[in-house]
């Protein structure tokens, strides 16, 4: 179905089931109450136009977004990639169907670099490449599955790191099985967070499960406390919890601009 077409419908769907009040994502964990979230601003970004996207004290300071697969290595950003940091990235960026670069900023004196690459395929980029991703041990440890045929792969640099932290999220288990399904957000074994899509609407009477679509992202982390969400809803929300760390603040700020940033197929230009 064509994409424009299931928007409208699952719009349609969305003002039926919450009485056309304005949607909100279920977030049902008390954890999240009296938490109005930050409404965002900038989301469409592609290669035409490059909006900064804005939540909070957070905005993007540079963009650079590319639908075609090049073989060149990565533009250096600020200094940030540098030999084998590079050589991967620039291996990632010709296997898949697009990538986007860009520089988040906590509005004071840091920024992070994250860079995503869309609809990867694990055998194409781990298969002989010597490239050492979270993904072999989230695979051994943390149980994903061995193969990926649509991944979507995120590495945030945050200030001053030279190892990413990384985001392994199968595209297709989130719209096929939501209810049973994780990925995960690394730095290493004992340093992660585990990332469940939400299908749920805050109605009259509770939380309403939308029968397709996906409404946004939970964010919890290695012991299993929310600490960040992502609603996909129009503009989209980023909800962090009160008791971050300013650091743990910005590396989720990082992660919600990487998945509010997802596009499945950007247009080629």
């Amino acid at each position: 179905m064509d994409n424009k077409l299931l928007l409208l419908l699952l719009g349609a769907a969305l003002c039926l089931l919450v009485s056309c009040t304005t949607p909100r994502m279920a977030l049902t964990n008390d954890a999240w109450q009296n938490n109005a979230g930050h409404a965002v601003t900038g989301r469409n970004q592609t290669v035409f136009q490059k909006k900064p996207l804005r939540f909070g004290e957070f905005h993007t300071t540079k963009v650079q977004t590319s639908s075609t697969q090049s073989s060149s290595a990565a533009t250096d950003m600020n200094g940030r990639l540098t030999g084998r940091n590079n050589k991967t990235v620039g291996m990632l960026s010709q296997k898949s169907k697009s990538s986007r670069r860009f520089t988040l900023s906590n509005g004071e004196d840091k920024e992070a670099l994250v860079l995503t690459f869309n609809q990867l395929n694990s055998k194409s980029y781990l298969a002989g490449s010597g490239v050492e991703l979270n993904f072999n041990w989230i695979n051994k440890v943390l149980g994903m599955p061995s193969t990926l045929e649509n991944s979507y792969y995120v590495q945030v640099y945050t200030p001053d790191a030279e190892t990413p932290w990384e985001l392994v999220l199968d595209m297709d288990a989130v719209e096929l099985n939501p209810k049973n399904y994780a990925g995960y957000f690394a730095l290493n074994q004992q340093q992660y967070y585990t990332i469940r899509p939400i299908r749920r609407l805050m109605g009259k009477n509770g939380p309403l499960k939308m029968p397709a679509g996906l409404v946004g992202f939970e964010i919890s982390n290695a012991a299993g406390l929310p600490v960040a969400a992502v609603s996909l809803i129009n503009s989209g929300t980023v909800y962090l919890q009160d008791s971050l760390t300013a650091d743990e603040r910005f590396l989720m700020a990082d992660l919600c601009a990487a998945l509010l940033l997802y596009q499945s197929n950007e247009v080629e230009p």
